[in-house]
C-alpha cells in the first residue's frame, strides 16, 4: 500500500466578495495562536466544513455563520487542487473541486467540478467523498452495517474538536445511526489500515457469491417446476420435434384443396372468417416480431453491460496509472525509439524527446480531464442500458396483449367454422393445426430456451460453489495475518502514546497521573466499538488529564502513519482541545514540547492546533499560521 497524504496550504474566507481570512499553512507543525474568544476554533471547524464534514444548524460559530463561502487550498499526494464550498446553516451544500492554486482559479474562475454530500442511489453521480477518496487512491470502503465511509466520517478521527467528550476518540455525532459501532470501527480500521481490505474484499465478494448462489438455487427449482417430467429432455431431442412439426405444416399448406362457393346465406359469415384468419396471420407476423426485437435488444443490454465493464476497467486503470505516476514519476527515453539515436535534451521546461513546451499542470488537468470524461461515460452508458432495459420490459408486456388477441381470435374463428361448409370446414382445420403446431414449436423453443439457460446456471452453481470455498479458505487464512496486524497497529500507538504520556511531568517533576508513570503497553486498551480508550482498566481521569490520554492516542497514531505503509491516515491531525479540562500553561507547554520532540525530523505530515498558552519555541512565524491574534482571526 502506498503512503496516502493531504495537507492545507491555504484558507480563503470570504463574505460579500472580499476577503475576512486569508493565511498560508506549511506542512509540519502549524500554530493557530492567540487570546482567548477570538476565533481560533472557528479556523478549524470551517476546515473541517470546506474537506467535507456537516455542521449541525445550532453548532455554527459566529463569525462563520456570517460569512458566504470558504476556500482551501490542498496537496493530495503532491498535487494541487483547490476546493471551495458555500456556507449554507441548516444544509449540506455541494462541494466544488478545481486542479491547481487558488490564484489560478480564482483568475479563471472556470474548470470547477461539483459534487453533492451524498451519492446518488443510482450510482450515476459522484459524491465528494468519493472523488477525494479516488484522488488518495483509496478504495471504497463500508462499514459493517453497508453505510459508505465519507470524508465527514474520515475527519470525525482527524480533528479533535473541543465540544466532544475528553473520554471520546471520535467527534461527536448527534445522530446515532452515523456513531454505530460499526461506523466507529470501519473508520479506525479503514484509516489505520487494519481491515486487511485484500480481505475486506474477499468477505465483499464471499457476499455477492453466496447472494448469487442462492438466486441461481431459486432459478433452478423454478426451472424444474416448469419442465416437470421434461426435466431430462436434451436440446437436440427437442430441436427434432420443432423439424417434425415444421415438415408436418409444410405439407399442410402445400396441400390443394378445393374451395367452393358458399350458398348466399353462408357468404357473410365466409367473409367474416376469411378475415380473421388474415387477422391471426397478422398477429402471428407481430408475435415474430416482437420475438426478434427482444433479441435484438438483449444483445445490446449485453453490449452495454460490457461497455460498462470495459469503463470500469479503464477508469480503475487510470487510477493505477496515477498512483504508479506519482510514485515512480515521468518516465524518460535515453534513446529515440524511432531511429535508436541517443537524447541529449537538456532543457527541463521542454518535452526530452519531442522537445514542446510543457504546459504547466497538464499531467493533473490530463488526469481530472479523463477521470471526468470516464464519468460521464460510465454515466450515459447507464441511461442507455435502463432505456433498452425498459424497452425489453414493454416489448414482454406487447407479447402477452399480442397473445392474448391472438388466442381471442382464433376462438372467433373456430365459432364461425361451425357454420360454414365442409371445403371451408377443412380449410379452418387446416389453419387450426397449423397453429397448433406453430404453438408446440413455440413451447419447445421455450422449453429450449429453459434448458440452455438450465445448464448455463448448474454449470455457474457449480462455479460459485467452488468460488465460497475458495473464498471461506483464504479469508480463514488471512485471519492469521490480520491478528499479526492488529498486535503491531497496537504495540506502535500504545509505545508513542507511553512516550507522551511518561513526560507529562509537574514543574517538580512528579507525574500528574501515577499511572501515565508506570503503565506499559500491556495496561493500554484501545475500544474502537465503544469509543473510548482505557489505561489500567480506567477510562476517566481528572479533566486535563482526560485530554493528554485524547490527544496522545492521535498524535501516536499520526506519528506511527509516517513510517508504516499500510496506514491509510493522510499524515494530516487538527487538534482543538490540548488546554482543555482546565489545563494549565506548565502542563500545556509540556504537551507542546512533547509534540515538537516526538516530530523532531520527520516531514510529509501536518498538524494544525490552536492554544492561547502558546510555547516560546513556538510562537513564531516557522510554525505560526498568522499573527498572535488579541482580536477576532476573522475581520467582519
Amino acid at each position: 500500500m502506498t503512503n496516502t497524504n493531504f495537507f492545507v496550504e491555504r484558507l480563503v474566507i470570504l463574505k460579500s466578495g472580499f476577503s475576512v481570512y486569508d493565511e498560508d499553512f506549511h506542512r509540519g507543525i502549524n500554530v493557530i495562536r492567540g487570546d482567548h474568544s477570538v476565533g481560533k476554533t472557528t479556523i478549524l471547524e470551517l476546515l473541517f466544513y470546506v474537506l467535507g464534514g456537516e455542521i449541525k444548524e445550532n453548532q455554527w460559530l459566529y463569525p462563520a455563520d456570517r460569512c458566504d463561502e470558504v476556500f482551501c487550498q490542498i496537496n493530495i499526494n503532491n498535487e494541487t487542487f483547490t476546493i471551495k464550498r458555500d456556507i449554507e446553516k441548516g444544509a449540506i451544500p455541494p462541494i466544488r473541486i478545481q486542479s491547481g492554486t487558488y490564484e489560478k482559479t480564482r483568475s479563471t474562475n472556470l474548470g470547477w467540478k461539483k459534487f453533492g454530500p451524498r451519492r446518488s442511489e443510482s450510482g450515476e453521480k459522484y459524491s465528494f467523498s468519493q472523488q477525494f477518496f479516488d484522488l488518495l487512491g483509496w478504495d471504497s470502503h463500508k462499514s459493517d452495517d453497508y453505510a459508505n465511509l465519507t470524508m465527514h466520517q474520515i475527519l470525525r478521527f482527524l480533528y479533535v474538536d473541543q465540544e466532544s467528550g475528553s473520554t471520546k476518540i471520535f467527534r461527536a455525532e448527534d445522530n446515532n445511526r452515523g456513531d454505530s459501532e460499526g461506523i466507529r470501527i470501519a473508520i479506525a480500521e479503514f484509516l489505520l489500515g487494519l481491515d486487511n481490505l485484500d480481505t475486506h474484499k474477499l468477505r465483499q465478494q464471499l457476499i455477492l457469491a453466496e447472494r448469487e448462489f442462492e438466486k441461481i438455487s431459486s432459478e433452478l427449482n423454478a426451472m424444474y417446476k416448469v419442465l416437470g417430467t421434461d426435466s431430462s429432455l436434451t436440446v437436440e431431442t427437442l430441436n427434432t420435434y420443432i423439424v417434425k412439426n415444421s415438415n408436418e405444416i409444410n405439407v399442410l399448406l402445400n396441400k390443394d384443396v378445393e374451395f367452393k362457393e358458399p350458398p348466399k346465406e353462408d357468404r357473410i359469415n365466409t367473409k367474416k372468417y376469411k378475415d380473421l384468419e388474415k387477422k391471426i396471420e397478422i398477429l402471428n407476423r407481430q408475435l415474430q416480431s416482437f420475438h426478434l426485437d427482444i433479441q435484438s435488444t438483449s444483445g445490446e443490454i449485453i453490449d452495454c453491460e460490457l461497455f460498462e465493464k470495459s469503463l470500469i476497467f479503464r477508469k480503475k486503470s487510470l487510477l493505477e496509472s496515477r498512483a504508479a505516476y506519482d510514485n515512480i514519476g515521468e518516465m524518460k527515453y535515453t534513446h529515440c525509439p524511432c531511429c535508436l539515436e541517443e537524447i541529449t535534451t537538456s532543457d527541463v521546461n521542454s518535452c526530452h524527446l519531442c522537445n514542446a513546451t510543457k504546459k504547466e499542470s497538464s499531467h493533473s488537468n490530463n488526469y481530472m480531464q479523463i477521470l471526468t470524461e470516464l464519468d460521464f461515460q460510465i454515466k450515459s452508458n447507464k441511461k442507455v442500458l435502463y432505456d433498452y432495459q425498459e424497452h425489453l420490459i414493454g416489448l414482454q408486456s406487447a407479447i402477452i396483449i399480442a397473445k392474448t388477441n391472438l388466442e381471442n381470435t382464433q376462438s372467433e374463428l373456430l365459432a364461425i367454422a361451425k357454420i360454414v361448409d365442409v371445403e371451408t370446414q377443412y380449410l379452418i382445420e387446416r389453419a387450426r393445426k397449423v397453429g397448433q403446431l406453430e404453438s408446440e414449436s413455440k413451447q419447445i423453443q421455450k422449453q429450449i430456451s429453459i434448458i440452455k439457460d438450465l445448464d448455463k446456471f448448474k454449470s455457474r452453481k457449480s462455479e460459485l460453489n467452488k468460488l465460497i470455498l475458495g473464498y471461506k479458505e483464504k479469508i480463514s487464512f488471512a485471519s492469521t495475518s490480520t491478528k499479526k496486524r492488529r498486535d503491531k497497529v497496537n504495540a506502535g500507538i500504545c509505545n508513542n502514546m507511553l512516550a507522551i504520556l511518561r513526560a507529562d511531568l509537574r514543574e517538580n517533576g512528579e507525574p500528574y497521573e501515577e499511572v501515565f508513570k508506570k503503565a506499559d503497553c500491556s495496561d493500554i486498551e484501545i475500544d474502537f466499538s465503544k469509543d473510548r480508550t482505557l489505561i489500567d482498566g480506567r477510562v476517566k481521569f481528572s479533566g486535563s488529564s482526560n485530554y493528554i490520554k485524547k490527544n496522545a492516542f492521535f498524535l501516536a497514531a499520526l506519528f506511527e502513519s509516517l513510517s508504516d505503509p499500510h496506514y491509510r491516515l493522510p499524515r494530516f491531525l487538527m487538534l482543538d482541545a490540548i488546554e482543555n479540562g482546565g489545563m494549565k500553561a506548565w502542563r500545556s507547554h509540556n504537551f507542546q514540547r512533547s509534540i515538537i520532540e516526538m516530530f523532531k525530523g520527520k516531514e510529509n505530515f501536518q498538524i494544525i492546533f490552536c492554544t492561547s498558552m502558546v510555547l516560546d519555541e513556538l510562537n513564531n512565524d516557522e510554525y505560526g499560521v498568522g499573527p498572535y491574534y488579541t482580536d477576532n482571526v476573522i475581520s467582519i
